[in-house]
């Protein structure tokens, strides 16, 4: 038996799982995603939907309370009761079972409508993605991309690389002649011109990726955790350093990743390196995998936590991120965008876990 989203969000033992409250109804969903992985889609929807009516339920209790607290206020004075005596009251909950599925019906439905109405309209309106700048890249010459921009460049070998936003590719002095290095920091897609004799190899902290003539991903940036190397054609080797030599570590197939932990780049998780890993991709859907999206100008987040989230879009909007609450740091999202603002990105993410932030310029301040 599968769910449908409606049915979902009015399911008790749905809702007690989004909410992590009962380790039965957790160890349910977990076992029945296990038996039916097409479903991650649809119990990923319903859960932000649940969440959104909660944090909705929430506020409207929130104005109840408040409505309620005035009245009786107004009812102390009008009666000449004291109105500093203590008064002792109580507030029904709004939670499943006692008004939630009445709310959540109207409430859902509504969310859905308004969620389908944007998506339809980001699709009516004039599409804006990054600007893309195009240019030749000399041997010796260094080349970057803005926040905010991505620059596509043709290397002397004809190689065509796309830099993401805030990153900078050097390209050896020697390039053509004797070797084919460069050197990345931030995130490129390279589709390496084929040529044995010279093998075409990226630097990057902590390793390299030698190839000869394929398409793949790098991303590297010096602030995010993980560094990883995607792999969509052909072949590329891993090599990682012993002494004064390389060695190669792996040689990645199609639909590979290579993921390296890098210590010491957010204060926020532990400064204890793990060991390098081979993953597959990951598919967004039957089409768009999620290493690559960039390109296309969308934002995917796989279970990410914010402080990750916060150095993607700081890098795609030219804005500086300040969040205050390290337990918000850790709140996790799954959502996909495209060619939406930064607000309208934070608006929907404040739908799954809820948070407040304030906006200053392109100063951004993120807090419970």
């Amino acid at each position: 038996m599968t769910y449908t989203v409606e049915e979902l969000v009015i399911d008790d033992s749905f809702i007690a799982y989004c909410t992590q409250q009962h380790p039965r109804d957790i160890a349910f969903w977990d076992d029945y995603l296990l038996k039916h992985p097409e479903e991650l889609i649809t119990l990923e929807e319903a859960r932000k939907l649940v969440l959104g009516l909660k944090y909705m339920l929430q506020q409207k209790q929130n104005e109840l309370s408040a409505t309620r607290d005035s009245s009786e206020h107004a009812l102390y004075v009008a009666s000449g009761e004291n109105s500093s005596a203590p008064t002792y009251k109580t507030t029904p909950a709004l939670h499943p079972g006692t008004g939630w599925k009445k709310w959540a019906v109207v409430a859902a439905a509504t969310l859905i409508l308004v969620i389908g109405g944007l998506f339809l309209r980001s699709r009516e309106v004039a599409k804006q993605p990054l600007p893309v700048a195009k240019t030749g890249a000399a041997s010796g010459e260094t080349v970057s991309s803005r926040t905010g921009e991505h620059k596509t460049i043709v290397l002397p070998d004809s190689t065509k690389v796309i830099l993401n936003a805030g990153s900078r590719l050097l390209v050896s002095k020697t390039f053509g002649s004797r070797d084919r290095n460069v050197y990345l920091t931030g995130e490129a897609l390279f589709t390496v011109a084929h040529n044995k004799e010279l093998p075409f190899i990226v630097h990057v902290a902590k390793y390299k990726i030698r190839a000869v003539g394929t398409r793949f991903n790098v991303k590297a940036y010096t602030n995010d955790r993980y560094s990883e190397t995607s792999l969509l054609e052909g072949k590329v080797q891993i090599l990682l350093p012993r002494g004064n030599n390389d060695i190669v570590y792996k040689t990645l197939e199609v639909n590979q990743k290579f993921v390296m932990d890098i210590p010491g780049t957010d204060s926020l998780e532990h400064t204890v390196p793990a060991k390098p890993v081979i993953v597959p991709l990951a598919y967004h859907d039957s089409s768009q995998n999620v290493e690559t999206a960039w390109v296309d100008d969308l934002l995917i987040f796989e279970d990410q936590p914010l402080y990750e989230i916060r150095n993607i879009l700081e890098r795609k909007y030219g804005v500086t991120i300040n969040i205050a609450s390290n337990e918000v740091a850790h709140y996790r999202y799954t959502a996909a965008f495209q060619h939406e603002q930064i607000e309208e990105v934070l608006k929907a993410l404040q739908l799954s876990y809820a948070f407040s932030y304030k906006k200053d310029g392109n100063q951004i301040t993120i807090y419970k």
